[in-house]
C-alpha cells in the first residue's frame, strides 16, 4: 500500500495532464488559454499537497522516497506551476490555437519526479525519456520560428545520441553487477566493465544537466524555446538530472566500497575507500562548467542566452556538492548542500524567466537587455520578484542563493578543496555581473518608443494573474529558505 501512496503525486498530476489533453479539443480556441492553465495548475498544486501523505520507503525496488526526495518533488511541481503560468501568458497573447502545451508541461514534470525517485537505471531511463519528449515538443511549438526549429532539431538529435550512450552504460553495468539497481555489488573481475559503464551513465546525466563539456546544446535550445519554456527547462529538467546524478553517485561509491545499500539521500555516507579518478572527473566537470558559463554569459545580450550559460555555470557549482563534506579526506559524502543549492537555483531561474516573459511584452522574442529596459518601472511588482530571483542566482543576501553558495564554499574549504572553492567563488563574482545587468536594465530609464513595441500597458493584462502569483511565491520562497534552511540542510 505504501508503494502506491508514494506514487500519489505522480498519479494526480498524470490525471491532470490527461484531463487537460482530453478536454482541449472541446474548447474554443479563444478559451483554451483561459481554462486549461487553471485546470493544470489545480492538479499540480494537489500533487504538491499529496507529498504530505507519502512515506519514506521504496516502491517495487525501483523508486524510493525520503525527506530530500519529497522536497525535490515539490520543487519540480512548483517549477511546473511557474511553467504553466508563463506558457499561458506567452501562448495566450500569441493566440496560439492549441492547448496541448499544458499537458506536455505536466508530463515532463512527472518524468522529472520519477528521475528524483529512481533507484534503478531502467526506472531512471523511463523518467528521463518522459521528461525529454514533452520538452522537445515544447521547444518546437513555434513551428514557423527558425530558432525554434533549429533548437528542437539539435536537442532531439543530441538527446537521442546521449540517451543511447546512457543505455549502453546501463548494459555494461548490468553485465558487471547482474542487476540494474544503483546500489549493487560488482562481480569479481568485472571492475573495469563497471567503470566504463559508470562513465557512460555519468556522461548521459551530465548532458541532461547541461554541464560542460557536453553543454553544446544549451544556448541554442534555450534561445529557440519561448522564455517560459526556457525557465521550465532550466529548472525542472536540471532538478531531475542532478537529483538522479546524486543517487547514482552514492550508488557508485557504495558499490566501489562494497558496503550495504543506502538509498536514503538524507543520510550521510562514509565509504571505505575513495577513487581519485572519480574525484578528478568531478573536479574537471565543475571547473569547465563554471569557467565556460561565467565568461560566455558576459558576452550575451539575450536574457535567454545569459541564463543558458548561467545553467551551465550552476551545473558546475552543483556537482561540487558530490564531493562534500570531505570526500578527499575522510571519504564522507552528504548531498544536502548540493540539493539546497539545486533547489534555490531551480526556483530562482524559473521565477526569473517566467517574470521576464511577462515584462518582455506580448512577444517574448523581444527579450534582450535593450528590449526590457525600463519595463520594471511600469510593472514594479513582477520586476521586484524577478530581481529577488536574480539576486538569489547571483548569491546576494537576503535571498537563499547566498546561503546556498556560502554552505557550498565553506564545506569545500573544510573538506580540503580550498583551491576549487576559491575558483568557484571568483567565478561566482564574475557571473553576478550579468545577473545585475538584467536587474539594472529592468529599472533603467525606459526607451521613448516602448509603447510602440508591444509593451504591457493595460491595468488588467489578460493571462497575467497566474504569472504574477507564481513569481511572487517564487520570490517569497527564496526569502523564506534563508530563514529556514534546516528544511533541506538538516
Amino acid at each position: 500500500m505504501n508503494s502506491i501512496i508514494n506514487f500519489l503525486p505522480v498519479i494526480i498530476v498524470a490525471l491532470g495532464a490527461l484531463l487537460a489533453l482530453a478536454s482541449e479539443p472541446f474548447l474554443k480556441d479563444e478559451n483554451k488559454h483561459k481554462v486549461l492553465p487553471w485546470v493544470a495548475s489545480a492538479f499540480v498544486l494537489l500533487g504538491m499537497a499529496s507529498f504530505a501523505v507519502t512515506t519514506t520507503d521504496t516502491s517495487f525496488d525501483l523508486y524510493a522516497m525520503d525527506p530530500i526526495r519529497k522536497i525535490l518533488g515539490i520543487t519540480v511541481l512548483f517549477c511546473t506551476f511557474l511553467g504553466v503560468a508563463g506558457v499561458q501568458w506567452t501562448l495566450g497573447h500569441e493566440r496560439y490555437k492549441g492547448g496541448e502545451a499544458y499537458s506536455l508541461l505536466l508530463f515532463a514534470g512527472i518524468g522529472a519526479i520519477l528521475m528524483t525517485q529512481a533507484i534503478d537505471f531502467l526506472a531512471l531511463f523511463i523518467g528521463m525519456e518522459l521528461a525529454s519528449f514533452p520538452v522537445y515538443a515544447l521547444v518546437g511549438i513555434r513551428r514557423k520560428c527558425e530558432n525554434a526549429n533549429e533548437g528542437v532539431f539539435k536537442y532531439f538529435v543530441s538527446g537521442s545520441i546521449f540517451s543511447a550512450i546512457f543505455l549502453y552504460g546501463v548494459a555494461l553495468i548490468y553485465g558487471a553487477t547482474g542487476t540494474t539497481q544503483f546500489f549493487a555489488s560488482c562481480i569479481a573481475g568485472r571492475e573495469a566493465l563497471y567503470g566504463i559503464g559508470v562513465l557512460l551513465v555519468l556522461v548521459g546525466l551530465l548532458f541532461k544537466a547541461g554541464a560542460a563539456p557536453v553543454h553544446f546544446w544549451v544556448a541554442d535550445v534555450y534561445t529557440g524555446a519561448s522564455v517560459a519554456v526556457t525557465g521550465f527547462m532550466a529548472a525542472v529538467v536540471k532538478v531531475g538530472a542532478l537529483a538522479a546524478l546524486g543517487s547514482v553517485w552514492l550508488g557508485i561509491l557504495v558499490t566501489k566500497a562494497a558496503t550495504a545499500p543506502a538509498w536514503n539521500l538524507a543520510e550521510p555516507v562514509t565509504i571505505a575507500s575513495q577513487s581519485k579518478a572519480l574525484f578528478y572527473v568531478v573536479g574537471v566537470v565543475a571547473v569547465l562548467s563554471m569557467v565556460i558559463g561565467a565568461f560566455s554569459g558576459l558576452a550575451q545580450k539575450s536574457i535567454r542566452r545569459i541564463l543558458a550559460f548561467s545553467a551551465v555555470m550552476n551545473a558546475g557549482f552543483i556537482v561540487i556538492g558530490l564531493l562534500l563534506p570531505n570526500y578527499a579526506g575522510s571519504g564522507s559524502v552528504q548531498l544536502n548542500a548540493m540539493f539546497y543549492f539545486l533547489i534555490t537555483y531551480a526556483v530562482g531561474s524559473a521565477g526569473a524567466l517566467t517574470g521576464v516573459a511577462f515584462l518582455a511584452g506580448r512577444d517574448d522574442r523581444n527579450e534582450t537587455l535593450e528590449d526590457i529596459q525600463g519595463k520594471g518601472r511600469k510593472r514594479p511588482f513582477v520586476a521586484l520578484g524577478v530581481t529577488i530571483c536574480l539576486a538569489s542566482l547571483a548569491g546576494l543576501p537576503p535571498a537563499a542563493g547566498f546561503l546556498a553558495k556560502f554552505a557550498l564554499f565553506t564545506d569545500a574549504f573544510s573538506g580540503g578543496m580550498g583551491t576549487l572553492a576559491i575558483v568557484a567563488f571568483g567565478l561566482s563574482l564574475v557571473a553576478a555581473v550579468y545577473y545585475l545587468r538584467i536587474a539594472y536594465a529592468l529599472f533603467a530609464m525606459p526607451k521613448p518608443t516602448d509603447c510602440q513595441t508591444g509593451c504591457v500597458c493595460s491595468k488588467s493584462a489578460p493571462y497575467s494573474y497566474l504569472l504574477k502569483f507564481s513569481v511572487t511565491i517564487a520570490a517569497l520562497i527564496l526569502l523564506a529558505m534563508t530563514i529556514f534552511p534546516s528544511v533541506v540542510l538538516g
